[in-house]
């Protein structure tokens, strides 16, 4: 059986592997709806959205049951979950019902760790055109 390991609102997605992920984010296009998806890398892989029979949307806490019974199939060893929605950002938007109109200087990215502005480059998608 595939192990579940929770991660924080804004961790990295973890590399593509033998694994499965359950994301649970904002809408892209209803910033006031909540998606869960279930997502398998390797091959077979692929994102589902998180759906009853019915058609009705699963929880975060079925979601997870369901792709951690899954996994065997997917040859995933791990289910990630990640609750994008948990973040204190996330939560300012989804208690404005969808409202982004934040100041600008809540949203400047300095990396207090390297003493850096803007983002790690170790958070940037592989294929974003540089050297890694």
């Amino acid at each position: 059986m595939a192990k579940v390991i929770h991660l924080a609102p804004h961790d990295p997605i973890p590399d593509p592997g033998a694994h499965g992920l359950v994301l649970r984010r904002l809408g892209e296009d209803d910033p006031t709806a909540i998606v869960t998806e279930i997502i398998f890398y390797g091959p077979g892989g692929g994102a589902t959205a998180a759906h009853k029979s019915d058609g009705s949307p699963m929880t975060l806490k079925e979601a997870v049951n369901h792709a951690r019974s899954a996994a065997d199939s997917h040859h995933a060893s791990a289910i990630y979950v990640l609750d994008r929605t948990k973040g204190e950002r996330e939560q300012e938007v989804i208690r404005s019902k969808g409202a982004h109109n934040f100041p600008a200087d809540i949203l400047s990215d300095f990396d207090t760790e390297d003493d850096v502005l803007g983002s790690d480059l170790r958070d940037r998608p592989h294929d974003a055109g540089f050297m890694r």
